[in-house]
């Protein structure tokens, strides 16, 4: 009976070891991140990218590492490598709309609009408040030339806030007089 004790108490401290390295662990893939974006936001795009790509070997299941390198692969326009890391984003975080959205945008620009549409289309439906993803999708519906529904979606986009690049508008009212929010002319 003692040895059993023993031997339950032992697999009880290792369990709790385990735990903490794995907290650990997580926490020092959040800090790459977190670094990840400070380099970002310096212009440093080759230290971002190896402190996001540090997150995923600590932490191969953390999201938003495979996020920030995406969204760093979409601002170099390298969109093969940047609609790679948002499907592993997606695979890692379902519900993060902004994955969604942002493979939608790099499939817009790769020239596949086809299968831009139901990412656009899932991120709104998480989060019918992203702005940054009713203006993607009103950038797809500029695409095909349906200029009411780009309309639609630059209206809710900038309700909740977002910002709409002027020379978008300009040319969005070249094709198409705005219409009033409320839908009428």
């Amino acid at each position: 009976m003692r040895t059993f004790l023993r031997i339950l108490l032992a697999l009880f401290v290792l369990s709790a070891a385990n735990l903490s390295l794995a907290q650990d662990v997580k926490q020092h893939a959040r800090g790459a991140v977190e670094l990840g974006w400070r380099y970002f936001n310096k212009g440093d795009m080759d230290t971002a990218l190896k402190r996001f790509n540090q997150s995923q070997i600590l932490d191969p299941d953390f999201a938003p590492g495979y996020f920030g390198m995406a969204y760093v692969y979409s601002v170099q326009n390298k969109f093969d490598l940047a609609v790679h890391n948002y499907k592993k984003s997606i695979e890692k975080d379902p519900a993060h709309s902004d994955s969604y959205s942002n493979l939608g945008l790099a499939l817009l620009y790769s020239n596949k609009p086809t299968e831009a549409l139901p990412n656009l289309k899932k991120a709104i439906e998480i989060d019918p408040k992203n702005g940054d993803a009713q203006v993607n999708i009103a950038l797809y519906y500029f695409g095909m030339a349906d200029y009411s529904t780009a309309w639609k979606h630059i209206h809710l986009a900038q309700d909740n806030n977002a910002k709409v690049k002027p020379e978008f508008l300009n040319d969005l009212r070249k094709r198409m007089r705005e219409p009033k929010k409320n839908g009428t002319k």
